[in-house]
């Protein structure tokens, strides 16, 4: 998942700091997967704005016929908060890197998401 993260983004013209940086993310999080889903399959999802690059990992394979499903953040303490549905609406992290964000479906699915902007991948060496 990471090679595929890093030739998508360098494919489109992203700083290479950027792309390395989310090949990274995109990798940790496929590790983190394979040790916690029983699941066998897995999505890589990457949606570009103006604002930055939005990356996330999944087991949830979605049917054509459903819906998004109800993603529910994971706090460090394991609770579950509501989060945003939709991937595009992860917050920016600006310049302040917080890490991968893990997200679950009350039926178990998981997501790590990641959100890095344009801005700080011009900053970063």
């Amino acid at each position: 998942m990471g090679e595929a993260a890093h030739s998508l983004l360098a494919a489109i013209g992203a700083p290479p700091p950027l792309a390395r940086r989310m090949s990274d993310a995109a990798t940790v999080a496929t590790h983190y997967l394979v040790g916690h889903s029983a699941l066998s399959r897995y999505q890589l999802r990457i949606t570009a704005d103006p604002g930055g690059v939005s990356l996330a990992v999944t087991d949830y394979i979605e049917p054509p016929s459903a819906g998004t499903p109800a993603w529910l953040a994971v706090s460090h303490a394991g609770h579950l908060e509501p989060a945003p549905a939709a991937l595009d609406s992860l917050p920016a992290r600006g310049d302040d890197d917080h890490g991968l964000d893990l997200h679950r479906t009350l039926d178990g699915h998981l997501r790590l998401a990641y959100r890095g902007s344009w801005a700080e991948s011009k900053t970063t060496h």
